[in-house]
């Protein structure tokens, strides 16, 4: 039973509803530096065609100069891993008020299920624990490896960055947001390895692998990622009980835990009122998030 509500909830993701609209990237702030479509790497597909389809990341980075390291923030699109991109303007809004306050930024796509990714070796346990002719399955096993890989791409050019090594924090919506939560809490437990990250903002997702509701949550341990964590409460399309249980285990676990759980809300930033709802004394979850990453990334 709980394996079929957990293939339940990812299938109904594929029928459209976590797809956000594309859309053409503002114009930076002053004081944020934009570079578009960098290519971090390489992934196997099968359609439309098989071979390597190209990685690509938006990277924003404050135009300050400060002679110290820089924390890492990694954005990671909705989309039910069917669809969605890293310009999606919610996500760029977030990216440009993170380099603002002076974390480098990456914005980044990864195979999506009409591609027919195969994962890599890397995460071979993870592919594993899931059936993967189930195709949102594995272009959810495909998101995390190309995570890792824009992971590995950014530190390996952490010196002409300047980006601090141990300071690198997850955001995530949706399917980007269980993207995140895989690789910040249950990739130790599969024994893949990954950078350790300080800080997660989980905005509408939740622990998916091994697919066992009860057993996903647990693999949240002491001293892992701090966790941010937004749902709504009647959320449709991926149930909040996820986010309740990776925030309960977070509290046991003693890691520091803020949770924004949106009472009679539904699925993404609008339905959330993730940039308009106030929530403690003036601020909405969007300003909770930017304080609590600064807090967490030190």
């Amino acid at each position: 039973m709980r394996r079929s509500l957990v293939v339940l909830a990812l299938l109904i993701a594929t029928g459209g509803l976590l797809v956000p609209p594309a859309s053409a990237r503002p114009t930076a702030p002053a004081g944020v530096r934009v570079t578009s479509g960098i290519v971090y790497g390489q992934g196997e597909v099968n359609a439309p065609a098989p071979g390597q389809a190209d990685l690509l990341l938006d990277l924003y980075e404050p135009v300050e100069r400060s002679d110290g390291r820089r924390p890492l923030v990694v954005l990671i699109h909705g989309g039910g891993f069917t669809g969605g991109s890293r310009t999606n303007e919610d996500l760029v809004r977030i990216a440009r008020s993170l380099a603002a306050a002076g974390d480098v930024v990456a914005s980044i796509d990864y195979r999506l299920a009409p591609q027919d990714p195969e994962p890599s070796p890397r995460v071979a346990t993870a592919a594993a624990a899931v059936p993967l002719n189930v195709p949102v399955l594995k272009a959810m096993v495909a998101a995390i490896d190309d995570t890792l890989t824009a992971l590995d791409w950014l530190l390996d050019h952490h010196q002409e960055l300047r980006i601090h090594r141990n300071r690198i924090g997850l955001v995530g919506s949706s399917a980007g947001a269980i993207t995140a939560d895989h690789v910040a809490y249950a990739l130790d437990d599969l024994g893949i390895d990954a950078p350790r990250i300080r800080f997660v903002g989980d905005l509408w997702g939740g622990i998916f692998i091994p697919l066992d509701l009860a057993a996903a949550a647990t693999q949240l341990d002491d001293g892992e990622a701090a966790l941010f964590a937004v749902h709504g409460g009647s959320d449709p399309t991926v149930p909040v009980q996820l986010d309740d249980w990776l925030v309960a285990e977070a509290r046991r676990e003693g890691v520091p835990v803020e949770y924004l759980r949106v009472e009679g809300a539904g699925h993404g930033f609008r339905a959330t009122g993730f940039f308009t709802r106030e929530v403690s004394a003036g601020q909405t979850a969007f300003d909770r998030m930017l304080a609590f990453a600064d807090d967490a990334l030190g």
